[in-house]
């Protein structure tokens, strides 16, 4: 055998798979396809692959048979039943399909970095924003930054970016502070030079298409989710149970006898099944427990500013949801009432004076009957009441607002601004 046939039969392997992968990382043609059932089944897999990766979103947000609505939130998107919005919406055949993106500890840093990979989804088009005064902690949670974190993110944020803004700055800042973000050496490179105002040169934009290639088609080949069967279990199951016409006062009442029949077991009338997991053995040690809790003063605020930039960038028309806490619950473990409201207070100045106003806010009805699934999360007549709120706003048509940005809501002033009565409209 000669030494080229040796060389061969050991090299020839390897570069034969060299340029297999470089096909497949280079040439222009999809590395999947994504079918009907399989954006239907995503819509509602609460999956971080999802969140993290740009091939599911831009199937789902570019498909032409449905208009998939980016419904961004937290664990309460989760708590299913028979008036979910993923069930309304597909019992009565709405014009709109809410698309889940998040699950606990999908909070504003998050949904910020995970917007930055789904502009034209964005772009002069409608979505859904739940809100949970909870995230509105002291420091902040980023906890759960690792679940939904991908480098594809970083890369699309600094593509799109040519000056950075006073937000891209903040954020920049803020993101560098996850050991994931800071110890790639090019993004602590870039997004240092971005915290002080220098955006991407011509030769860093160059480096990042590459990199955003190689990223996007990696995301391509891996971003199977694992299909929940959420949809045909979940929402098809409960549909399948709803009358045939819609009415308000019909389903109320299918909300009120469900939400009796799942909460017999305990007087917070939390759902059973939650209550024997999640309470039953801690009750007595959660006594007073949330006494000292506020949610006045958190760095929270200043994320959610980033996520409100880039909602006025891509001129977003957007539904703004607050949710409730079970007043039962609250009035057991010590929450305080007051500070609750004004924390929603705080939310909703920083949203109305900017000009985002479309506001659901459920706020003050946690403690009617069936509004809450469980401690935080709304469930049944809340579902239903949420629906008089989304149905005519993504029924209807799309509305370009005037936003008006306020970068002073971006400052350490305004994370420990405690709002006390009327005192809101002093800060500016």
């Amino acid at each position: 055998m000669t030494n080229k046939k040796k060389l061969w039969q050991i090299f020839g392997p390897v570069l034969a798979a060299l340029a297999l992968i470089g096909l497949v990382f280079f040439l222009p043609f999809p590395l999947n396809h994504y079918s009907q059932q399989d954006l239907r089944e995503a819509s509602v897999s609460f999956s971080s692959q999802i969140v993290k990766g740009e091939a599911v979103k831009d199937a789902a947000f570019s498909d032409k048979k449905v208009n998939y609505i980016p419904f961004f939130g937290s664990s309460e998107l989760s708590r299913f039943d028979s008036l979910h919005p993923s069930v309304l919406a597909e019992k009565y055949n709405r014009s709109y399909r809410p698309f889940m993106l998040g699950k606990a500890g999908s909070e504003s840093m998050v949904h910020f970095l995970n917007m930055q990979e789904m502009p034209k989804a964005l772009d002069h088009k409608k979505a859904v924003f739940v809100i949970s005064p909870q995230w509105f902690t002291k420091t902040g949670s980023t906890d759960a930054f690792s679940i939904f974190y991908s480098p594809l993110q970083v890369v699309d944020w600094l593509l799109n970016m040519d000056k950075p803004s006073q937000t891209d700055q903040f954020m920049a800042q803020a993101v560098l502070k996850q050991s994931l973000v800071r110890d790639k050496p090019m993004f602590n490179r870039l997004l240092h030079n971005v915290e002080d105002g220098q955006g991407p040169s011509s030769a860093d934009k160059s480096a990042l298409r590459f990199q955003h290639k190689i990223l996007s088609r990696q995301d391509a080949l891996f971003s199977n989710f694992e299909t929940s069967h959420n949809y045909k279990n979940q929402v098809m199951k409960y549909a399948k149970d709803l009358p045939n016409q819609y009415q308000e006062q019909t389903l109320n009442q299918i909300g009120f006898e469900q939400g009796e029949k799942n909460t017999g077991s305990n007087r917070f009338r939390i759902k059973n099944s939650f209550y024997r997991t999640r309470v039953w053995a801690d009750q007595k040690m959660l006594k007073d427990a949330q006494v000292n809790y506020d949610y006045r003063q958190s760095v929270e605020y200043a994320y959610f500013q980033a996520v409100l930039e880039n909602f006025a960038k891509n001129h977003t028309d957007v539904e703004f949801v607050i949710t409730p806490v079970n007043q039962r619950w609250a009035a057991y473990t010590g929450l305080s009432d007051k500070m609750y409201y004004q924390a929603v207070d705080k939310i909703k100045y920083q949203l109305q004076s900017q000009g985002f106003n479309n506001i659901a806010d459920l706020s003050r009805r946690g403690g009617e009957d069936f509004f809450m699934q469980d401690t935080i999360h709304i469930g049944w007549r809340g579902w239903l009441a949420l629906d008089q709120y989304l149905n005519p706003f993504l029924s209807g048509m799309y509305q370009d607002n005037d936003y008006k940005i306020n970068n002073n809501f971006l400052s350490k002033e305004w994370q420990n601004f405690k709002p006390q009565d009327q005192e809101l409209q002093t800060f500016s």
